[in-house]
């Protein structure tokens, strides 16, 4: 990474041609994300590049095979039209004591549960986090992620590529600011007239953009 973005997980890029977007990324920086797997419980697979450091981009989009309701479904996949940058996620050393904190200040992140994924070995990865997209629909408000003792993607992906610029989008920067203090994250903040996140990343081939 270019610059360092406190405590960040993962940044979560969601779209309903999972293919495309995956080929559309290839195109642009000549690296191929790597096939993650499936997520069972909420009818998803996803595509990952590591940025090192401990953080990684997730492409995401539903698992044509998947049998799941539209309620299951995470990041609004079911109503998600073009590529766009859902969220983020960030992985707080004390997850409950940065939940407490965000409800202090009226932002409710919901409590920590259990998530898996099958990946392309078969097997099963654990973690627990909050449910995203909770706090805030626009995906503004981080959601959080506790790896246990799984590893990161971060740490075991071989796709590799450069998180160039990450930012959101607000009207009111300084609501956004004071929150990521709660939770013990740094992430630009740029005035805008509606909430949205921005990311570029870089490869041998180029830059993909994206929001």
């Amino acid at each position: 990474m270019s610059r360092s973005y406190q405590n960040l997980d993962h940044i979560v890029v969601a779209t309903p041609d999972l293919a495309g977007t995956v080929a559309a990324f290839e195109a642009a920086t000549g690296v191929a994300p790597e096939l993650g797997g499936v997520h069972p419980d909420f009818g998803t697979r996803n595509h990952l590049v590591t940025f090192g450091g401990g953080a990684y981009l997730e492409i995401i989009g539903l698992d044509p095979g998947a049998e799941v309701t539209d309620a299951r479904r995470v990041f609004n996949l079911h109503r998600v039209t073009e590529p766009k940058v859902s969220t983020f996620a960030i992985h707080p050393a004390d997850p409950q004591a940065a939940i407490d904190a965000a409800r202090a200040l009226d932002v409710d992140l919901g409590e920590l549960s259990d998530g898996r994924r099958r990946d392309t070995a078969g097997t099963m990865l654990t973690w627990r986090l909050t449910s995203p997209l909770s706090a805030e629909e626009t995906g503004v408000i981080p959601f959080l992620i506790d790896w246990g003792e799984t590893p990161s993607p971060a740490d075991t992906v071989g796709a590799a590529a450069e998180l160039v610029d990450f930012a959101v989008l607000h009207p009111d920067p300084a609501w956004v600011e004071a929150r990521y203090a709660a939770l013990g994250t740094e992430v630009d903040v740029r005035p805008a007239d509606q909430p949205s996140l921005t990311l570029t990343v870089a490869g041998p081939s180029g830059t993909w953009t994206i929001g």
